[in-house]
């Protein structure tokens, strides 16, 4: 019995040699595995791989200031005419036919256009004049359709003598530039007058006069007496020097080269020999009817 078993394991012992062998064999062709490397993080403001970069956000640029020499187009509008320069600004309030509030730089200001006179709709008149309240209505719609920017032009003076600023008006109308003087002109919303020195645009202004005169446009159609087209400027009445310092005692200081009497009573220009004689504040008898620092234009 001890016999068979010895003899069996001789037997079996070769196949485990063999197959140990060949388990060894396997073992040794297999590839070692390796621990993959981490993949390196992105760093800020990197994309990592396979993400879009972020999109960065778009910046308006900033508008364009107005130039001199008509060379910086307003948006949607063509250039401003060569030979015209000013400063931006934004209309506020109309006052009447021929004088607007603006916010430029900053400030608020009266504007009184220049080369034109509307009808009075305000002030010392107890009742408006003809057309008054159209040529209001004129100048605000224009206003309107530029989105109240205009350019303000100056001519020789700075202010008249009630502080108002003294300028041309341009405004991007529908396609391009309008001088609102000349337009108010054109349509018959105010009557053009030369106030020297400010005379630039003063030919300009007549010839639109003469087209409203002819098509009866505006206040040359509605009322019966409007001012004439070009309109005459008389030299000043020069008063009588006074001989000495006591003369002028009794004469209204508002009128400094005449010699007018404060009220009581109140004076028209009927009642004085004087005519475009200069006038101050507060102009007591209400000679200066335009504001314009003359008294009994007519």
């Amino acid at each position: 019995m001890v016999a068979r078993l010895l003899v069996g394991a001789l037997l079996v012992r070769p196949a485990l040699l063999a197959f140990a062998a060949i388990l060894l064999a396997l073992a040794a062709c297999s590839p070692v595995p390796t621990t993959p490397a981490a993949a390196p993080r992105a760093s800020a403001g990197t994309a990592a791989a396979g993400t879009p970069p972020p999109v960065g956000r778009a910046v308006a640029p900033a508008p364009s200031p107005v130039t001199s020499g008509g060379d910086a187009p307003s948006p949607g509008t063509s250039a401003l005419p060569p030979g015209v320069a000013g400063e931006s600004a934004t209309v506020v309030e109309v006052i009447d036919g021929d004088t607007v509030t603006v916010q430029v730089d900053g400030r608020r200001a009266v504007v009184r256009l220049i080369g034109v006179d509307a009808p009075e709709s305000s002030g010392p008149y107890t009742t408006p004049e003809c057309y008054a309240a159209e040529a209001t209505a004129t100048l605000r719609d224009l206003l309107a359709r530029s989105g109240w920017q205009v350019v303000l032009e100056r001519d020789r003076s700075e202010v008249d003598a009630y502080d108002r600023l003294l300028r041309y008006l341009w405004a991007p109308v529908d396609d391009g530039w309008v001088l609102l003087n000349e337009e108010l002109v054109r349509q018959g919303a105010a009557v053009a007058r030369r106030y020297p020195p400010d005379v630039k645009y003063a030919e300009r202004l007549e010839a639109a006069q003469r087209e409203a005169q002819a098509a009866g446009a505006g206040l040359w159609g509605a009322c019966q007496q409007a001012a004439p087209a070009t309109p005459a400027i008389p030299a000043p009445v020069a008063p009588p020097a006074p001989s000495s310092g006591t003369e002028r005692q009794g004469c209204d200081a508002a009128y400094p080269d005449v010699c007018i009497p404060p009220p009581p009573p109140d004076l028209d220009c009927s009642d004085v020999p004087y005519r475009r004689f200069r006038v101050l504040p507060p102009d007591p008898h209400r000679f200066d009817r335009e504001g314009d620092g003359l008294g009994c234009e007519g």
